[in-house]
């Protein structure tokens, strides 16, 4: 029989001691993605460790592990959702200390190969805005191609890492009796296996014809641009093809110049009545050698105020502009959580949720409406047509990218040790996006993919984030504002109350179908496909 004060008593000490450990591994972890040296490295891995030490406590599991499977007699919904939520953060963390102490090292020393790595291109170190805007812009194939093999050159730095992490990732989750480390790790997300490899699938299944259809047109442009009939890695707009390529007659980023993002960012939440300003603040958003090249948001512990930031690296153009709205979204739901809820119950609903929030807002830099209403650019309302075609394009070619990913991601952990990874990254790449492999490659390109190393089994969540997002715009400009969700304060109130306030204290699934009116679905997001 569950006793609720010995859960109450349970978790009042352990929030006690885990509130300054959370906290102390948050402020390491920012102190290593902003610095990349080796004395944050310790810090980040030594902080990270005494926080994870608290919840491999193998006799504070064994109570839960107890509470859990009795949770439905819990009478107090609150309480039993603490006991779900300590349930999934103590089983990742159980196994042999010194595993998982490993873990924490090899997960510090691939984010400071990352932060630290430089690809070279004729001599010269660049970095990834450089190569990015190589891939964008360059009419000179030699300079696209050296530009995309620096791209994947860190793939042989951290190559060993990642499946060192792989390895032992799945030791851990054998000696809790999953298959493997992907399958633990989708069950303590509170997702089935299953559902979501029917979802993938019928995303897949979606998406072959139109982007088909985008491929042949890409290839045309390909043979009027460079002379040659194929797209090769190289000719696309990112080393990953995780976006569209640019239209020779649309520049977005010629609607933003001469203005300043972070200002155009500030507009956006203000207009939905969302105060980021502190967030803005705290930030590290403009790039310097050793800080991490990518961009993410992150919240320091959970105690009130909220100490939410963002890493960029900030340029004035369309890429960035949407990478500032989109790691924003992410920081809008962190800080708009209710402090009132129980310590553990103050996070995102579940990671799709915050991503939906994140990719929502994030594609607004490239829709006509908002180019014109809060970026001023009243151009941008003769090409909605093209823009609009463009943002179906980017929807289709990041599911195709992001199919590879999950697809990957899984044979990784089923066998991290198979000889032909690169064959069967290469395999993913040309079934699914279509692109053919370089004549006789033999590097770790697969390996050159950050997410790999450092966020495991996390790109589904993208996905799902795109489902949700669309049954979120749905909702809000169907019933809550009928109209432009960006321009509406209801809409901020709205995502207040129905989806950020109420953090953890339901289930992802129940979040996301009294959000949106809808459970988890490809409907919406196909629909939007045209």
């Amino acid at each position: 029989m569950v006793v609720s004060s010995e859960i109450e008593s349970f978790v009042a000490s352990l929030e006690e001691r885990a509130a300054p450990l959370e906290r102390a591994a948050d402020e390491a972890w920012w102190r290593l993605e902003t610095t990349g040296t080796e004395e944050a490295r310790a810090e980040a891995v030594r902080a990270a460790g005494a926080h994870d030490e608290l919840f491999a406590d193998p006799e504070a599991f064994e109570k839960i592990v107890r509470w859990y499977g009795e949770r439905s007699s819990i009478e107090r919904p609150v309480l039993r959702r603490q006991v779900e939520v300590l349930h999934a953060e103590f089983a990742a963390r159980q196994g042999d200390r010194r595993l998982l102490g490993r873990v924490e090292e090899l997960e510090a020393e691939a984010g400071a190969i990352f932060g630290n790595h430089r690809g070279t291109v004729d001599g010269r170190k660049i970095g990834d805005n450089e190569i990015r805007q190589i891939l964008r812009f360059s009419e000179d194939e030699d300079e696209r191609r050296a530009a995309w093999e620096a791209s994947r050159s860190v793939g042989r730095e951290v190559e060993g890492v990642v499946r060192e992490l792989a390895r032992l990732r799945n030791r851990l989750a054998r000696e809790q009796g999953y298959e493997n480390h992907y399958e633990r790790a989708l069950r303590l997300q509170e997702i089935e296996p299953l559902w979501l490899e029917e979802t993938m699938r019928r995303l897949q299944e979606a998406t072959e014809a139109p982007f088909r259809r985008l491929r042949e047109k890409m290839d045309a442009e390909t043979r009027r641009r460079f002379g040659t009939g194929e797209t090769r890695p190289w000719h696309l707009p990112d080393p990953f093809f995780q976006e569209p390529p640019e239209d020779p007659d649309l520049d977005v980023d010629r609607y933003l110049q001469g203005r300043k993002i972070e200002e155009l960012a500030l507009a956006t939440y203000d207009a939905m009545g969302l105060d980021v300003r502190g967030v803005l603040a705290r930030s590290d958003l403009y790039e310097r050698p050793g800080k991490s090249q990518h961009a993410f948001c992150i919240s320091i512990g959970r105690e009130y105020p909220y100490d939410v930031r963002v890493l960029a690296n900030l340029r004035p153009d369309a890429y960035w502009m949407e990478t500032l709205l989109h790691e924003l979204g992410h920081a809008a739901y962190d800080r708009n959580i209710n402090p009132s809820l129980p310590y553990f119950l103050r996070s995102v609903a579940h990671t799709s949720t915050t991503e939906a929030v994140a990719l929502m807002m994030g594609a607004l830099a490239t829709e006509a409406g908002w180019l014109s209403s809060i970026a001023g650019a009243e151009e941008a309302v003769r090409d909605r047509k093209k823009l609009e075609e463009r943002e179906r394009a980017a929807r289709l070619v990041f599911v195709r990218w992001a199919l590879v990913m999950y697809r990957f991601e899984r044979e990784l952990y089923a066998d991290p040790d198979r000889d032909d990874l690169n064959g069967l990254w290469w395999d993913l790449v040309e079934e699914l996006q279509l692109v053919r492999r370089p004549e006789g490659r033999r590097e770790h390109d697969w390996a050159a993919k950050i997410h790999l190393a450092v966020s495991p089994v996390y790109y589904h969540n993208y996905v799902l984030g795109h489902l949700i997002a669309a049954q979120l715009r749905h909702h809000l400009e169907t019933y809550v504002t009928r109209g432009h969700f960006y321009e509406s304060r209801s809409a901020g109130l709205y995502l207040v109350e129905a989806l950020f306030g109420p953090g953890a204290r339901e289930s992802w699934r129940a979040t996301v179908e009294r959000a949106t009116g809808e459970p988890p679905d490809t409907a919406r997001f196909v629909e939007a496909l045209g």
